[in-house]
């Protein structure tokens, strides 16, 4: 899935001229994801995340709890286990839910940068026949960010 990118979402908190830098506050992009009618082993990949992307949060919740021992892994395709791994998301109880901050495990534990980008991928392990998870993934386009200009030139 691509989503079509532009530029970062920007707010004014002051109001400088319409073109300086003074005020502008950038604010996250979010992107939702659900796997329905989880049925077995297999991987998502999902979004292609933009070359300068810094992911700063993931979150992810069991909808309907797997069965017969799945899991359920969130990372990219190179690294299924980057932002949300098994020791972090039990996918087997109802309502559980995990994120990647304050992980033991996840390479991705206080955010991830993706300077070329990447595929983000959602993992099920074991041998469910039955599960749903959702989730959202927070994230700033850098290079977008400072296109459009920078705070502090030092």
């Amino acid at each position: 899935m691509a989503l079509k990118q532009g530029r970062q979402p920007e707010i004014r908190f002051d109001l400088a001229g319409p073109m300086g830098m003074e005020g502008v506050s950038f604010v996250p992009k979010v992107v939702t994801f659900r796997k329905n009618d989880i049925s077995g082993a297999g991987n998502d990949d999902f979004w292609a995340a933009p070359a300068g992307c810094f992911i700063s949060q993931a979150y992810i919740r069991a909808d309907v709890a797997l069965d017969s021992g799945g899991t359920v892994q969130l990372g990219t395709d190179s690294d299924a286990d980057a932002l949300i791994d098994t020791t972090d998301f039990t996918a087997t109880g109802l309502g559980n839910s995990a994120s990647n901050l304050g992980s033991a495990t996840a390479a991705g534990a206080i955010g991830l940068y993706l300077e070329a980008g990447d595929n983000i991928r959602l993992t099920v392990g074991g041998t469910p026949t039955v599960g749903a998870v959702s989730g959202c993934i927070v994230y700033y386009e850098l290079d977008s960010m400072v296109d459009r200009g920078v705070h502090f030139e030092l």
